[in-house]
């Protein structure tokens, strides 16, 4: 991101705290403004855009939280974040949990940290401003957006170049019992050609190769992570989720395999792809509960999509939900491409075949029973996409066959 010109709001009654931070701020490239009072802040709003806003929470006649609150209603856009040290206040919490900021730093604050928090946000406003102010307004309603798994950047911390610190993934992975079986179930699987023979975690990675092992991991622990907010009213099926992701994965990879069968990079971001094209899903999921399960609903009583209902329902679909994720988290463009166009892949300019891959294997999952996104109507693939993939009804017949094999033997049924 061009940092220049970013412009941030700093509000605090005390002038000592205004001017240690304008004295901090001085040599950043951002346009700081510092105000002393929550109503001078409201009205320098109403005639001056900003990106951001960083604001204390004790304050006389309007506090921190009333205020970020009527940030957040006037200004949806604005990335808000709180400065206090009252962080274990329960009104400073509730305020966090329903959104009117979206990160907290502590009084006294550490310099290089604060400075951190705010270049990530203003990363994030960054982002969201490719997508247009409807989005924004989606996204900052999230109380605060999930962080790149820890596992996922511990393990991508033991590859620095070309050189691999197997002896320490080993030892992250083997921490993880779940992460674990996972690796094994798919070394072992027909897909990698490995059948009854891998029964370490040494093995998984050599025969997996560090970019799947890093993918199934990441795979992993988002479920894990985001399925962990879902309330039990929400409707999701995390099995039917988890096996339709699998099923797309592999048939991704299937489908590029067929046509480039030496190329064995193509085909695992074919495979790395499918598996997290739907994380837009459970982010909606987990974070916009009600609206989702609406979607849902109005999709299985109607002839339109998830993703076309989601549109009208949460103002985006859970596309470009995930790959906003997928950006926020610096993952692969091809990944963040699969995810954002895999319902429309004539949208995606670059990464086409993996792409189309994913969005052939995408509808096929359906058409076999894996994972129910509420539509009635049949999954059509197009003619071109038919013809190009070779998808004949002997071709079809054998893709369900070995998927459905695949995924018994990683004991996903549903």
């Amino acid at each position: 991101m061009n940092e220049a010109g970013a412009k941030i709001l700093f509000v605090d009654d005390e002038k000592s705290i205004l001017s240690s931070l304008q004295r901090l701020m001085f040599d950043e490239p951002w346009e700081c403004q510092f105000v002393q009072s929550a109503k001078e802040a409201l009205t320098f709003l109403e005639k001056n855009a900003i990106d951001l806003v960083v604001s204390d929470v004790v304050m006389p006649e309007m506090d921190g939280i009333e205020f970020l609150a009527e940030v957040q209603r006037r200004y949806p856009s604005i990335i808000r974040i709180f400065l206090t040290g009252f962080a274990r206040r329960e009104n400073v919490t509730r305020a966090l949990t329903e959104g009117y900021s979206q990160q907290i730093i502590p009084k006294p604050w550490l310099d290089q940290e604060l400075k951190d928090v705010i270049r990530s946000a203003l990363r994030q406003s960054d982002q969201q401003k490719k997508h247009g102010p409807k989005f924004q307004e989606l996204i900052n309603s999230i109380p605060l957006l999930p962080p790149l798994p820890k596992s996922y950047s511990q393990v991508q911390d033991c590859i620095i170049g070309e050189e691999v610190d197997i002896e320490k993934m080993v030892d992250l992975i083997s921490r993880d019992v779940a992460i674990t079986s996972a690796l094994l179930h798919w070394a072992n699987s027909a897909l990698f050609g490995q059948r009854f023979r891998v029964d370490t975690v040494k093995k998984a990675i050599v025969v997996l190769g560090t970019n799947i092992v890093k993918s199934l991991i990441l795979s992993e622990s988002v479920n894990r992570t985001l399925a962990g907010n879902l309330p039990t009213s929400a409707g999701f099926d995390l099995l039917k989720f988890k096996c339709h992701s699998i099923a797309t994965a592999t048939m991704s990879c299937m489908l590029i395999k067929s046509l480039h069968g030496s190329d064995a990079e193509l085909q695992d971001r074919a495979f790395i792809a499918g598996l997290l094209h739907d994380m837009g899903k459970l982010t909606a999921a987990s974070f916009f509960t009600e609206k989702f399960a609406a979607a849902v609903e109005k999709a299985k009583e109607g002839s339109c999509s998830l993703y076309e209902v989601e549109k009208e329902l949460l103002g985006a679909d859970h596309a470009e939900l995930g790959s906003f994720l997928a950006e926020w988290w610096t993952l692969p463009p091809y990944i963040t491409n699969a995810i954002r166009w895999h319902h429309e892949p004539i949208f995606g300019a670059i990464d086409q075949e993996v792409v189309s891959a994913v969005h052939v294997a995408n509808l096929l999952s359906h058409q076999f029973g894996y994972g129910d996104d509420g539509k009635k109507t049949a999954y059509e693939i197009a003619e071109e996409y038919r013809e190009s993939f070779y998808l004949t009804d002997e071709r079809l017949e054998i893709l369900q066959v070995e998927t459905g094999t695949i995924l018994k033997a990683l004991c996903c049924r549903q």
